[in-house]
């Protein structure tokens, strides 16, 4: 079995993962999920290199080698954590996650190539959904009307900042360590074009694909939850 830490995504928190975590640990995994620093009311007042240390921290706490897996925005914060420490990270597993080379960030690998979506609004250094109907478009497509409701209302503001920052690795650091995406064909979000450009730019094995929207974890957890099983199992 192995240890599992799921990093979250924008405007997210560990409060994502809560139908996944069960499943995994029913598994035989040890799984920690966490929030990432400057949740809502803080949320103009965050870097990348928060992000990462917060990360770093929970991940040398770990009694050995980890499966860290990142969604969405989290596939930076991930991407940085394996060039600092390889040796404590067994595999990296994106979801529906910025995938970055070397130099680039969320921002200058995503965010500038499409047009701003009209869900999100910016106020000052950071990012919130400007209404509920668009938000859920966004991030919960395919998701129950019930499960939609609820994570919208858990959504927070997020810094933007960290979206700027370029990520750093290097081949031979962050390209020691085994690297998977799982790819979600409905995302409005990430769309399914933009990560299968960043999987060609930097290859990942494997690409899994789910029938979902940008949230796996919600819609489809048994399903996705298998997956994460069978990539920790190696």
């Amino acid at each position: 079995m192995a240890t599992i830490v799921l990093v979250h995504g924008h405007m997210h928190g560990a409060w994502c993962w809560g139908k996944v975590v069960p499943l995994l640990e029913a598994g035989g995994h040890r799984v920690v999920a966490f929030d990432l620093p400057a949740r809502g009311v803080e949320a103009d007042a965050a870097t990348l290199e928060q992000f990462v240390a917060a990360t770093a921290a929970v991940v040398q706490a770990q009694a050995e080698p980890v499966v860290l897996v990142g969604h969405s925005g989290g596939g930076t914060v991930i991407s940085e954590v394996a060039e600092r420490m390889p040796e404590r990270v067994a595999r990296l597993v994106y979801v529906a996650a910025i995938l970055a080379a070397d130099g680039e960030s969320i921002f200058s690998a995503f965010i500038s190539k499409a047009p701003m979506d009209p869900a999100i609004a910016v106020d000052g250094a950071r990012a919130f959904k400007s209404d509920d109907t668009l938000i859920r478009r966004r991030f919960y497509n395919t998701s129950s009307d019930e499960d939609a409701a609820w994570a919208v209302e858990q959504l927070c503001a997020e810094p933007i900042p960290p979206m700027t920052h370029p990520v750093h690795v290097t081949p031979a650091r962050y390209g020691s360590v085994p690297r998977a995406f799982i790819q979600t064909r409905f995302d409005n979000a990430v769309p399914m074009e933009a990560q299968a450009a960043m999987c060609a730019t930097l290859p990942c094995d494997p690409v899994i694909v789910m029938d979902t929207d940008h949230s796996p974890f919600l819609c489809r957890p048994e399903e996705f939850a298998a997956h994460l099983d069978a990539l920790a199992r190696g």
